[in-house]
């Protein structure tokens, strides 16, 4: 029989409330002191001169909460600020709504079904043309004073564009869709292979696609360890439908939030490419058909106070990733930034293996596997370094520099002249470009019941300080190489410490089952293998749910210190591994 309970809230999110009340608070006390700064700045006011370089967008006609279509306006700004270095674009309080005719086609045709199943198979394609909402393209040291302005955006799009700008900053700015990339409900029946839904309006349409179902755990305040891929479902009345997952659901997620993803990897809410010195403050995404930030080919980005949360009165943010970055160098550092309930990792920091071919005359192809997340080629610079590394142990081999370079423009390969002579059994190599490796700062951070892992860092000159962890399915702390995905690479000179990890790991993007940390290598042949080095884990508190294997797991390394950390809920607090010579807690 079907057991049907009256809906109830799921779990009470201590810890995201009491941040969530004091992030109002500060924010409040922030806005005033921001509001007062901007009309200063508006009036242009500056040691009692007028400056021609300060607009607000009321000037372009983009008028908040009148509900009109600020687009055009919006975009003649833009366009301002691209001609004006130094410029500061204020843009007050309010809503602005972003609507783009091919935006919302995009939407219509994936929304509708006629993009199939899975959308990504189509829009997350290299070179796909989509639509830029506010294209900063070229921009030089133009400050965006953007606070408690809300970009509603309609169609999916990539709203926030920055292409080869240098020194801008944004500040303030919120973005959310009118209507979000996921249908959200609560579950209110539970049979032994199904479960009821009933969403909030009305429920989606035959044909729109439900990709994946994100279900909230009240038990360790976080996601639930399995989502569920493509669910069949049938339509019970306007409101609910009836989904076949194949397994019997506990009963104690009854009542509790679920969505049913639209989307997964498309375009980023912000993209930040080929850019210098980019800066972002207490910059805010609810939602995308997608990731929240994605970073590629960019040097020096600051993240100050980011965050990926839900909208009000719903539960669930970014489709997937709330950052990501690749191929950059430069500092990539995060400060107190917050990430709720997004479809993938708060970030993921990393550049590309390519494969290797004879191409002639002295030249290699590079070639990708996959598509980058700009869905752009991964192109090195004359003068970059390329680590030779085998394909089966990611063990570098040799470093080459790069000579020369040629392109063409919408393909994926690229074309090099390396310094020297390739390595005997280079056919069996990959290249890997070590000089576009940030040094990573994850510092003071908060990441709450998110798919997949908090933090995972493939890159050289990493620290992870300070953060809080709670109900990740995935390892909160996740360094490593991953040969399947052709994203690395192994780590050197890593600190962890400071960090507090709570009910992570029992599900996906779990590695080698640790709840907290897991500093380790993905490929098809590593007995014996030690590459990464001079890694600190020290003082760091893992609790686990009493079902995951262990707190931490450190596996092919040298130089490891392994100091002061206090696991609790795990089977075995410290699991090793092919590493060197370690300082082990007691």
């Amino acid at each position: 029989m079907r057991k049907k309970r009256p809906i109830f809230a799921a779990g009470t999110y201590l810890l995201y409330k009491m941040r969530q009340i004091a992030q109002q608070w500060l924010s409040k006390v922030a806005r005033t002191v921001a509001l007062a700064g901007m009309m200063a700045v508006a009036m242009g006011v500056h040691a009692g001169e007028t400056t021609t370089l300060t607009k607000n967008v009321k000037d372009f006609g983009a008028v908040p909460d009148d509900g009109r279509d600020d687009t055009k306006a919006l975009r003649k700004a833009v366009e301002w600020c691209r001609t004006h270095e130094g410029a500061t674009l204020v843009m007050a309080p309010g809503k602005y709504i972003l609507r783009d005719a091919d935006a919302v086609k995009l939407e219509n045709e994936a929304m509708t079904g006629q993009l199939g199943k899975n959308p990504e198979s189509t829009v997350f394609a290299p070179y796909y043309p989509y639509v830029r909402g506010l294209d900063f393209d070229g921009c030089r040291n133009v400050t965006v004073e953007a606070t408690g302005a809300t970009l509603m955006c309609e169609g999916w799009m990539e709203p926030v564009s920055l292409h080869g700008c240098e020194g801008l900053t944004l500040r303030g700015l919120i973005i959310d869709y009118l209507r979000k990339p996921f249908a959200e409900g609560v579950i209110t029946a539970i049979d032994d292979e199904t479960i009821d839904v009933q969403f909030i309006g009305e429920a989606p349409a035959e044909g729109a696609p439900l990709g994946r179902l994100h279900i909230l755990d009240p038990k360790i305040e976080g996601m639930y360890r399995s989502p569920y891929y493509f669910p069949d479902h049938e339509r019970i009345d306007q409101r609910t439908l009836r989904f076949h997952l194949g397994r019997r659901l506990p009963e104690y997620l009854l009542g509790t939030p679920i969505a049913a993803m639209h989307s997964f990897h498309f375009r980023p809410a912000i993209l930040i490419q080929g850019c210098t010195d980019t800066t972002l403050d207490d910059v805010t995404i609810h939602s995308q058909p997608g990731m929240g930030i994605v970073g590629f080919d960019s040097k020096n980005i600051t993240l100050n106070r980011l965050s990926v949360v839900p909208a009000e009165g719903y539960h669930f943010s970014t489709n997937t990733d709330a950052t990501h970055f690749a191929c950059c160098e430069g500092e990539l550092n995060f400060q107190n930034c917050t990430f709720v309930h997004q479809g993938d990792d708060a970030t993921n920091v990393h550049g590309y293996y390519h494969n290797i071919s004879d191409d002639g005359d002295g030249w290699l192809r590079l070639s990708l596997a996959v598509n980058t997340h700009a869905s752009v080629a991964d192109v090195p610079r004359v003068g970059d370094k390329m680590e030779i590394v085998r394909i089966n142990s990611l063990e570098p081999v040799t470093e080459m520099t790069v000579k020369e370079v040629t392109h063409e423009e919408g393909a994926m390969d690229v074309r090099v002249r390396l310094d020297g002579t390739l390595p005997e059994g280079w056919e069996q190599c990959y290249a890997f470009n070590i000089t576009k490796l940030p040094r990573l700062t994850f510092e003071g951070c908060t990441v709450l019941g998110n798919l997949a892992r908090g933090v995972l860092a493939k890159t050289r000159g990493v620290t992870l300080r300070g953060n809080v962890f709670r109900g990740c399915t995935g390892t909160a702390i996740h360094v490593g190489a991953e040969s399947g995905w052709r994203e690395g690479t192994h780590a050197h000179d890593v600190l962890i410490e400071d960090n507090v990890m709570v009910n992570c790991g029992l599900g996906a993007g779990c590695q080698n089952g640790a709840s907290g940390i897991a500093v380790v290598i993905e490929a098809p042949e590593l007995e014996g293998v030690r590459l990464h080095e001079n890694i600190v884990v020290r003082n760091n508190v893992v609790v686990g749910t009493g079902a995951n294997d262990c707190g931490i797991c450190v596996e092919h390394a040298r130089d490891v210190v392994l100091t002061g950390n206090l696991v609790r809920g795990c089977r075995t607090d410290i699991s090793t591994k092919d590493i060197g010579p370690a300082q082990k807690a007691e």
